[in-house]
């Protein structure tokens, strides 16, 4: 049997076993958004050099040769000041799924990819225009930053 006909059945079967725990998970991480649009809400600047050192979806693909020094630069030294600390954190909780899946695994890269790359193609045009673009992914990224940052205050107000 050809090598990809074999890629593309195991990669199949991946997705289709993984995707019902991931929207599981999602799930669990709306319920304690909506849970900490109870609490106060709390601005913490983010601390570049924490950014640097927890594993992230765009450290896992600069590590794999996915994305570019210059475009893990970008994410890490650009992207990342322009959300705080609650963000960040709720970020690296919800994707912690995905990141290990990245980091132990091959059959997410080309998608997780492509996300990171309409990640940063969205916070390009932000940068450029001062202004959210009015794109799909623009829509996207904007509902999972308010997302993020809800889960994110809620691990902060809960676990401290």
């Amino acid at each position: 049997m050809n090598f990809k006909i074999i890629n593309f059945i195991l990669s199949f079967f991946a997705y289709l076993i993984t995707t019902p725990f991931f929207i599981i998970w999602l799930l669990f991480c709306a319920v304690l958004a909506l849970f900490a649009l109870l609490l106060p809400k709390k601005d913490i600047l983010i601390d570049l050099n924490k950014v640097k050192q927890k594993e992230t979806i765009c450290k896992v693909l600069n590590k794999k040769g996915l994305i570019s020094d210059k475009e893990y630069s970008f994410e890490t030294n650009e992207v990342a000041v322009l959300y705080d600390e609650t963000t960040f954190r709720g970020y690296l909780f919800i994707l912690k799924p995905i990141i290990i899946s990245l980091k132990y695994t091959n059959f997410l890269d080309g998608f997780i990819s492509y996300l990171a790359y309409e990640w940063m193609e969205v916070h390009s045009f932000k940068k450029e225009h001062n202004c959210e673009a009015k794109t799909l992914f623009g829509l996207l990224s904007k509902i999972s930053v308010t997302i993020a940052k809800l889960v994110g205050t809620f691990l902060y107000r809960v676990l401290k």
